[in-house]
Formats: C-alpha cells, sequence, structure tokens
C-alpha cells in the first residue's frame, strides 16, 4: 500500500548507519561487474543483470556522479532476492509494501526479482539515486527534502528507459487542479497526504519539479542548488543561488509556464510527454507503487 511504501522511503532508508547484518541466512551467489558486487539468491541470476547493471551505471553517471564521485572508483552492492517472500523475510526485514531498500553508509541496494527485467531495472535505477543522492546530504548529516529525494529518483528511474516511462507521460497530462501550488508544496509533508490518488500527485508533481530544475538548466545550476541545502540554506536562497528564482511564488509561476509548454503537441500532433490510451480510462502502473489513476487531460 502505497502510504506505507512511503514510510519506508522516508524512514527505513533514511539511516546512514544502518547495520547490514554480517550472516545471511540465505545462499547467496555472487557476481561482479565493472560498478558493481551482485549477490543473487536464486542459483541463476536475472537474465543479463551485469550488462543491464552497467547499463544503468551508464545512466546515472553523468547525473550523479558530481554527488557521489565514489561511484566512479568503487562498487555498490546490489541483494537480489529470489521473491517478494524471500525478500520480506530475509535478513534485512524490509515492511512487505516496499520493492527495495537503500543503504546509503553500506553502498547497498537490496530489491527482489519480479521476473520482470523492466520493473527490476527501475527499482534499482530509483534505489540507486537514493544510494548516491542520501549518501551526498549524510556527509554534512543532512538529508535532502522528501520531494528532492524522491523526484530525482523517479527522474533517474525514467532515464533508464531511452524512450522514457510512464512518468513522462503522465506529466504532460498533469490537470492544474491537482497540483500543490508552490511554494507550499516545497513545506508539504508526505504524512499529511491520505489517498493514493494524492500520494501519486506528489510523486508526480516532485518528479515534475526536478526535471525543471534539471533538464531545461544545467548540472552546475541543479549541483549549486543542492549544495545550498545540504549547507543549511532555506529553500528560497538555494533557488536564488541556483537559478536566480525570487522565491517560491516566482518558481510557481516560471514551472507553470515550462509544464504548460512541456504539454503542447509537438510537430507529429503528439504531446512532449506523448501518452497511451491508457491514461484515459485504466489506472497506470508505475515501478514505485501500485495502481493510480491519472485521468484524463481535458
Amino acid at each position: 500500500m502505497l502510504p506505507a511504501r512511503l514510510l519506508l522511503t522516508l524512514s527505513a532508508a533514511l539511516s546512514f548507519a544502518a547495520e547490514i547484518p554480517a550472516s545471511p541466512p540465505v545462499s547467496w551467489h555472487s557476481r561482479s561487474s565493472p560498478h558493481f558486487e551482485i549477490m543473487h539468491e536464486s542459483v541463476w541470476s536475472p537474465g543479463s543483470i551485469s550488462l543491464e547493471l552497467e547499463k544503468i551505471y551508464s545512466s546515472l553517471r553523468l547525473k550523479m556522479a558530481m554527488f557521489a564521485p565514489w561511484m566512479v572508483k568503487e562498487k555498490a552492492r546490489i541483494y537480489i532476492y529470489a521473491s517478494q517472500d524471500s525478500y520480506v523475510n530475509g535478513e534485512f526485514s524490509p515492511p512487505p509494501w516496499s520493492k527495495g531498500l537503500a543503504y546509503a553508509a553500506k553502498k547497498t541496494v537490496v530489491v527482489y526479482d519480479t521476473g520482470d527485467i523492466v520493473k527490476l531495472k527501475a527499482v534499482i535505477a530509483h534505489e540507486l539515486s537514493h544510494l548516491y543522492f542520501e549518501g551526498y546530504f549524510g556527509e554534512k548529516l543532512k538529508y535532502p527534502p522528501a520531494w528532492l529525494n524522491e523526484g530525482l529518483a523517479v527522474y533517474l528511474e525514467e532515464s533508464v528507459t531511452p524512450e522514457g516511462g510512464p512518468w513522462s507521460r503522465a506529466l504532460a497530462y498533469f490537470p492544474p487542479e491537482r497540483q500543490t501550488a508552490f511554494p507550499a508544496f516545497f513545506d508539504l509533508k508526505i504524512d499529511q497526504v491520505k489517498t493514493e490518488a494524492r500520494i501519486a500527485d506528489w510523486y508526480l508533481q516532485a518528479y515534475g519539479t526536478v526535471l525543471y530544475l534539471y533538464k531545461p538548466h544545467t548540472r552546475v545550476q541543479f549541483k549549486a542548488f543542492c549544495e545550498a541545502l545540504r549547507s543549511g540554506e532555506k529553500m528560497e536562497s538555494a533557488l536564488w543561488k541556483g537559478y536566480r528564482v525570487g522565491g517560491g511564488d516566482d518558481f510557481g509561476r516560471k514551472w507553470s509556464a515550462w509544464l504548460a509548454d512541456y504539454s503542447k503537441p509537438d510537430r507529429g500532433g503528439l504531446p512532449a510527454g506523448a501518452r497511451s490510451a491508457s491514461f484515459d480510462f485504466k489506472p497506470v502502473q508505475f515501478s514505485s507503487f501500485s495502481f493510480t489513476n491519472f485521468g484524463s487531460k481535458k
């Protein structure tokens, strides 16, 4: 269930000093790739997992090495349980609704194999984002704002798929009445969001906010913004340092204008985040949580 999934992200993954048991009760099989130590429970690892992880690394490196320079020379460890049941009952003791855990201090990600390599890649990319980004803030004994942490994770999750995923398509059809006005969004606590639909809206807006901060601008600006937040500066000051934006209201106007442009049809007659017909009538399943209906664009 979603509320619990978010509580996991904001609390369980928060612990920078979380201890990983030294003697796992399951029998792990190991594989190595240039940038990962892969521990898998099944005798056979998920198909082409080493190659797929290196593809993920290539996608994330340009975006995340400025936050985690260690990722170039040090390996992260990936634990892949054979099933959700063994994951839930394993030594890491995750809540049953979680799909993955990131231990920043231990450079470790824990997931389980669903038999769907596309979804597994998305979850691993999402958790690796937390691993790299939370570790960056953890160097100053800080934790990133929830919207920034989750929005960046979804952005990197999307970047693993060259053609884009459901989030980029949904963003083009994000109705204003389901958005939270800025600067209130920056201060919205996730435990104040009670329904699955509102949580999905929160995630989509977090993704859209990070996409705007990162993609139309430069990595240098994004890094300056994050560095200011990590140093303890207020959001208004960080926005000014990174983007010369005069506070939350000014940011909201600029973001809304950008989103309106993002949603316009391109020359082929499709919006920038071209959707499938399923967005009109059916819930869409995302890698990070369960069914969510974004509805139709009016």
